[in-house]
């Protein structure tokens, strides 16, 4: 399909599923499309724009992460600022509660095996762990990537806007939502999705029970992807989360250094199989 197409039905977020009839048939008739009245004004509207963004990865795009077509839920579109060339090299997702425990910083230096070179960080831009791994990758001149919930101009959370300056000069903000798009909150839950789909392996440096870390996890396990959890005490709520997914499947992080070269490993034979 061409490439201007993929823009334009990205920047309007028409589902993956009319974009693989699009590639199969063509352009159809807006009545001819099997979906709801609000989806076929996205299609329509996608038709009309009179300029589609430049800032856009889509698929045929050199730096495109085409791992993320084969995810439930795919993504076509990437909304980007910074170095895109980033999505090549090795990457891990790190990620982490928003309200962290008070043994944080000990269970981060304890991951520093995963801050330093060749990794690139993926996390979700968030308070708590998630900005902690994107500033100790920063203070460590290490890549770091911050995939968003909204749109560049309504970055989230505010306080965060000089990391993200940051981030954006040695590193790359993604976002799979058009600038202007608004913060909402399902849209977390959704750009979950990609934190865990852009990497081999998702590591959680801890989580409640119940919490966007959660379903991070779940979009990981969903996507085949391994799940690395640093183990922590039952008794505190602040761990819950890991544990339990330890318990039901997950690796415990017992050993970053030795768990860092198996994910390398990883990455080649991961990377070997969207060739």
């Amino acid at each position: 399909m061409d490439r201007e197409l993929y823009a334009r039905f990205a920047t309007c977020r028409v589902p993956y599923s009319i974009v693989v009839l699009i590639e199969q048939y063509g352009l159809l008739p807006v009545e001819d499309l099997p979906v709801s009245r609000s989806i076929k004004n996205r299609y329509q509207h996608a038709l009309q724009l009179d300029q589609v963004p430049t800032n856009l990865l889509v698929p045929g795009d050199p730096y495109f992460p085409m791992q993320l077509l084969q995810i439930p839920q795919p993504v076509y579109g990437l909304f980007f600022r910074g170095n895109p060339s980033l999505l090549k090299q090795p990457m891990i997702s790190i990620i982490g509660s928003r309200q962290p425990s008070p043994s944080y910083s000990k269970r981060l230096s304890f991951l520093r095996p995963f801050f330093q070179s060749p990794f690139v960080t993926v996390s979700g831009g968030a308070r708590g762990i998630d900005s902690l791994v994107h500033r100790l990758s920063l203070k460590h001149h290490q890549a770091t990537i911050a995939v968003l919930a909204s749109g560049f101009d309504s970055l989230y959370p505010a306080q965060h806007e000089k990391l993200f300056q940051w981030i954006q000069q040695a590193g790359l903000l993604l976002s799979e939502y058009a600038a202007p798009t608004p913060v909402k909150k399902h849209q977390f839950l959704e750009r979950n999705r990609i934190i865990s789909g852009l990497t081999s392996g998702l590591i959680i440096v801890e989580a409640a029970h119940k919490s966007g870390t959660m379903n991070t996890a779940g979009h990981a396990l969903e996507q085949g992807k391994d799940v690395y959890c640093i183990p922590g005490c039952p008794t505190e709520k602040h761990f819950q989360g890991t544990n339990q997914l330890i318990a039901e499947g997950a690796i415990p992080l017992l050993n970053p250094q030795e768990v860092s070269k198996s994910i390398l490993m990883n990455v080649d034979k991961w990377e070997s199989r969207l060739l």
